[in-house]
Parts: structure tokens; sequence; C-alpha cells
């Protein structure tokens, strides 16, 4: 027997959006002051790319508070590269990847704040038998445009990072987010593209499990520097974001990337010197478990 979903997330039944209030202009949009992948802007994150009246200062406060985050994790040296590099290592990795989650924040905040956007954070999408049929049966190109419903037994339930609901426009925009400094591997594009098509298929009657009746729908991967390597059709780069969604985006990545970019320049030379008395001094870190 054919079932419809309701989501759990929906809230007091169906909501219609109302019509946009006229346009007063089109918003002010700023270019990401980082390195992006296609049409790449040189130079990282100037102090003068903070512009705190983007963020919230719970979201400047959690930037800041994110490098030493990554200082008081313990972390086990490396075999190879001794105590100070490790820590080294360590550090810069935990704030990149602390980096590609405040993005992601800074996103979904920007949006909340524009008064036009309702957002929804790490939403579980069902995929239907249908929805997974037709993407086995049909290429992207000939899918395009099309909409099914949200019926039928359910193949496997995903998270969504973002869904966002325009409220002027009617519609809704499902996205993944990478901070995209560099190529994803194929089984993770292939795995992502696969969840973004399928809620391409599905969107508009998924819109209406989670209560908003929306006019149409778009599954987008949003790759911020440009270089995670999805597909052409889904990817939306950092400096396109404010046309994608017709509010000021760009201004609050740029921000939380300034901010965060000054405080690991902080504490950067403690961390050099550091690693450089570890490369200079002996240690026992390279000895095997159990030598002598």
């Amino acid at each position: 027997m054919t079932n419809v979903l309701a989501h759990p997330a929906a809230r007091g039944g169906p909501r219609r959006l109302r019509a946009a209030p006229p346009a007063s202009g089109a918003p002010a949009t700023a270019p990401i002051p980082v390195p992006l992948g296609r049409g790449a802007m040189k130079g990282s994150a100037p102090t003068d790319a903070i512009v705190r009246s983007a963020c919230s200062p719970e979201l400047l406060a959690a930037t800041e508070a994110a490098v030493d985050s990554a200082l008081d994790a313990i972390f086990i040296p490396d075999p190879l590269l001794g105590p100070g590099l490790s820590q080294f290592a360590s550090v810069v990795a935990s704030i990149v990847k602390r980096h590609g989650l405040l993005l992601e924040t800074a996103i979904a905040e920007a949006l909340e704040r524009s008064g036009r956007y309702l957002v929804l954070r790490g939403v579980a999408m069902p995929i239907t038998e249908p929805t997974q049929e037709l993407l086995r049966d049909r290429s992207p190109d000939l899918l395009r445009g099309r909409s099914i419903a949200l019926a039928g037994s359910v193949a496997q339930t995903v998270f969504l990072d973002l869904v966002a609901i325009d409220t002027w426009e009617r519609r809704a925009i499902i996205a993944e987010i990478k901070r995209g400094s560099g190529k994803s591997e194929k089984r993770k594009i292939d795995q992502v593209e696969w969840i973004l098509r399928a809620a391409q298929l599905q969107g508009r009657s998924f819109a209406a499990s989670l209560g908003f009746q929306v006019a149409s729908a778009r599954a987008v991967l949003i790759d911020v520097y440009g270089r995670a390597g999805f597909s052409e059709d889904l990817t939306v780069v950092g400096a396109d974001l404010d046309e994608l969604f017709g509010v000021p985006v760009a201004d609050a990545l740029a921000t939380v990337t300034a901010v965060l970019a000054a405080r690991l320049r902080a504490v950067l030379p403690d961390l050099v010197e550091a690693a450089h008395v570890s490369v200079g001094g002996a240690d026992d870190s390279h000895r095997l478990p159990g030598s002598p």
C-alpha cells in the first residue's frame, strides 16, 4: 500500500507562504576575499573584510573561541613529526575543520537574519523506492524539472545540511555545504550527488511534509571555495550565494573567515616556535611501542 509520509518536523499543518513584498532594490553584494576555484580572488581574508554587523555576537564569539578549542584538544604526537610538529599539524587541521562548520552556521544565520527565510538544519529526509528507481533509470538531464510525490516505501533516510524556505518567492532550497578548499573523494561526491538529485525530485513534496507549500524546489551543493569537484549543474560557489538566495550572505562568510584567520595568526608564533624546538631537539617519540 502506498504511504504518504508526514515529516515529524511539521508543525500545525501546511503553511501557504505569502507573496513577496515589493523589492526595494537589489541587496548589496561583496566577493568573498578568499581564493575560490572559479574566478578566484588572490589573497586571503584581510582584516578589512570584517563586517561585524553581518554576524550575530554569538557567532563572532564562537569563531574567536574556535582556535582556543583547537589548542585545548588532546593530541597524540606522530612518531615521524614529533610533539611540536604534531601539535602544529593537529591544531591547523582542527581549525580548518572548524572553519567549515562556522561557514555553514554563517550561511544559515545570514538567511535567518534576513527575515525572508525559514531555515532548518540537519533535517532527516526519507528517500523513497520510486525516487531511487527513477534515479537509476534516468539521466539527470531527463529528470531536470521533474517533481514526484513523497510516497511509497522508504529506501533510506538521509540528513540534509540545510533546508531554506523562501517565504517571498515560495521556494525551497535544499543544500549540502562543503568548504571546498580541495577536491572531495569520488565516493563522497557520488554519495552526495545521489542525495541531492533525490532531494531535487522530491523537493516540493518533501517541503510539504515539513508543513510548507512551495511553488518550486532546488537542490544545490554549496562549494564555498569552488574546488570540491562536484557536478556543475548542482554546484553554487561562495561568490554566487548572494545571487542564489537574493539576500547578503557573502559578508557573513568573509567576516567569519577574517576573524578566525586573525585569531590563528595571533597564536602562530607560539606554535611555530614549539615546532622548531621539536625539530631541533632529540626525543623518543619515534620509538616503536615495546622497543628498548
